[in-house]
């Protein structure tokens, strides 16, 4: 493992990495235009909510059924090729509901279909897109590639991509369903393009799905380290999807702002994260690990509770920045660390736990904090979550420090 005291100088990221950035980076605005238009597309065809939350639904159906089995395949393909295949093929979907809601001929069977298939097709182009990174770059400069990374997500999906997606559906229904399948289209081109950028994988005769699947599992759950990160990151990612959950009425209720004021939020976190990602690599020079990471969590966990004992608007609006920051920052830190420590033709399968992680843990935070506000009021769970981050991260600190360094003396 390289730490901060071995670490090789930075080097150049490469023409190829730039490419998958702009590949990524471009079908992060495609995505961010859909989410932004998508639940008004199904409103518009109808206003029964149990039907809009299943359109949202099927959407991350994708990955409940083939996250894992996306990391099993990830580990057996050329990564590239993966990529282009899967942006392909979300082009043709894409282009066909968008042909078919400009014809008004598409409905809710259809936009549910659709929606399910991409949902599908997700979790492929997810977990290659994170683990072809190590392919590309190497050094000191995985930080800098990871938070380069963050910073597309950030601002193209959840900043830009969103308001956009619903100004164009103001125009035309099927604009942003368009646009979306032309930057899937952009980025297959461009992944095509390097598709002999990263290695072919090895092929083995005796393949068999359950246990490649179980030696990532093995692998995850053997490395002490790594253990410990996927279950804090289930504290985290539970607390994460519990304070968004009742934000929205956090805003006009305790806030007194306007609807608008959710958005407002939304902005000041992706801005607290882009100088997260920025300054992550800086952080990683500086600082050792351990260090990066305790101070990464403990850090949002105080701007997570601060949330519940000061209603100041300007307050909670440095604390959002912070969060931001702090959440980044975390980011890079463990997904470069992970890309250090798994060998390559393990990395697309422990990566896709960690996602299923992630994805699972969501809805237990959403609905512990609907139940802990509907119990008490809309501060508490701030209060609450917070402080149960914070002593996650104690509680996990002194195994992780441990680890680090048993991996350091290697």
């Amino acid at each position: 493992m390289t730490t901060s005291a071995t670490r090789q100088p930075a080097t150049p990221l490469g023409r190829q990495f730039w490419v998958v950035w702009v590949a990524g980076a471009v079908s992060f605005v495609g995505s961010g235009i859909t989410f932004g238009a998508l639940p008004l597309l199904a409103a518009s065809f109808t206003r029964d909510p149990r039907i809009i939350s299943l359109s949202e639904a099927v959407a991350g159906a994708g990955w409940l059924l083939l996250g894992l089995v996306s990391g099993v395949m990830v580990d057996r393909w050329r990564r590239t090729s993966t990529m282009w295949i899967v942006d392909s093929v979300r082009a043709v979907v894409a282009g066909a509901l968008a042909v078919l809601i400009l014809l008004d001929l598409a409905n809710i069977p259809i936009l549910l279909v659709a929606g399910f298939a991409l949902g599908l097709l997700a979790p492929f182009f997810d977990n290659a897109s994170s683990v072809i990174i190590p392919d590309l770059v190497a050094g000191e400069s995985l930080e800098r590639a990871n938070s380069y990374q963050q910073i597309s997500l950030l601002v193209l999906a959840n900043l830009i991509g969103p308001p956009v997606g619903a100004a164009l559906f103001v125009l035309d229904h099927g604009l942003p369903i368009l646009i979306d399948a032309i930057t899937f289209a952009v980025a297959a081109i461009l992944i095509f393009s390097i598709r002999h950028a990263s290695p072919p994988r090895e092929r083995a005769t005796d393949r068999h799905l359950g246990r490649e699947l179980k030696e990532g599992l093995t692998y995850l759950w053997r490395h002490k380290l790594l253990r410990s990160l996927c279950l804090l990151l289930l504290v985290v990612n539970a607390v994460g999807a519990g304070i968004v959950a009742i934000l929205v009425l956090y805003v006009l209720e305790v806030l007194r702002l306007p609807e608008a004021g959710f958005g407002w939020l939304v902005a000041i976190y992706a801005i607290g994260g882009v100088l997260g990602a920025l300054l992550a690599p800086r952080f990683s020079k500086r600082l050792p690990i351990f260090a990066s990471l305790l101070a990464s969590m403990v850090i949002s966990s105080l701007a997570i509770v601060t949330f519940g004992i000061v209603s100041t608007l300007a307050v909670v609006a440095i604390a959002t920045t912070i969060l931001g920051l702090a959440g980044t920052w975390w980011n890079v830190i463990t997904i470069t660390l992970r890309q250090r420590l798994v060998p390559p033709a393990l990395l697309g399968r422990v990566t896709s736990v960690y996602r299923m992680v992630a994805f699972c843990a969501a809805p237990l935070g959403a609905v512990s904090a609907g139940l802990l506000a509907h119990q008490t009021n809309l501060k508490t769970p701030y209060v609450v979550m917070g402080l149960l981050q914070l002593t996650a991260t104690l509680a996990f600190a002194p195994t992780i420090r441990r680890e680090l360094k048993a991996q350091q003396d290697v």
